[in-house]
């Protein structure tokens, strides 16, 4: 009896088919348009069935957009949290909110942001889908804020605060993401990413100031 896949090969063949669907909703996107993109045509360029499509996405539009599952949020989420050494929790939410929305296929990351600057109505979908993955999100904000509070241990950061912070931090993003795209700027870069970080920030803390 020929042996099974190890969970290992299993899912890197998940990832792989995963990211053929991908570069081929975006590849369409930008060589036909969105209105030319069709499941049909993007599980043919993929090499893949219309329903084998529907086990990873719910829509052409989340192709585009690399949309992820509850349990791929958290997988990511915990990868960031093991990598990331902010000096303030503010910094370390708007950190964890893009490089999750960033998603691990930093290869299309450019090509995505050229369909999002010529279709800037999927942004919607994208803030949307953050919105649903509320939970994982949550959970890492509140992980941030305990860590960056250890000193005061006693008063640990409760569910309801992680998530204004996160509720906070993510308006703060779409607000400096719609500045910079009006400015026709490439958003695809590591500088455009630490200038959208920036601006978020200055936002978050110009509102706090208003708010007194």
């Amino acid at each position: 009896m020929q042996d099974l896949p190890t969970p290992g090969l299993r899912e890197r063949k998940r990832e792989q088919t995963r990211h053929r669907l991908e570069s081929a909703a975006i590849e369409i996107a930008l060589e036909e348009g969105l209105d030319h993109l069709t499941i049909d045509a993007l599980s043919e360029r993929a090499d893949v069935s219309p329903r084998t499509f529907f086990n990873y996405f719910d829509s052409k539009e989340d192709a585009i957009l690399g949309m992820r599952t509850q349990d791929d949020t958290e997988q990511l989420v915990s990868e960031a949290l093991e990598q990331m050494h902010p000096d303030t929790v503010l910094e370390g939410v708007l950190e964890l909110l893009t490089t999750v929305g960033r998603g691990p296929d930093h290869d299309l990351h450019e090509q995505r942001h050229r369909v999002l600057r010529e279709h800037p109505e999927l942004l919607q979908r994208k803030f949307t889908h953050m919105g649903r993955m509320l939970a994982p999100l949550t959970e890492g904000v509140r992980t941030l804020m305990t860590r960056l509070s250890a000193e005061h241990a006693d008063d640990a950061p409760s569910a309801a605060h992680a998530q204004v912070m996160l509720m906070t931090c993510g308006a703060a993003l779409r607000a400096a993401t719609a500045e910079l795209a009006r400015g026709h700027r490439d958003l695809s870069t590591e500088a455009s990413t630490i200038l959208l970080r920036a601006r978020a920030a200055a936002l978050v803390r110009e509102t706090a100031g208003i708010l007194k």
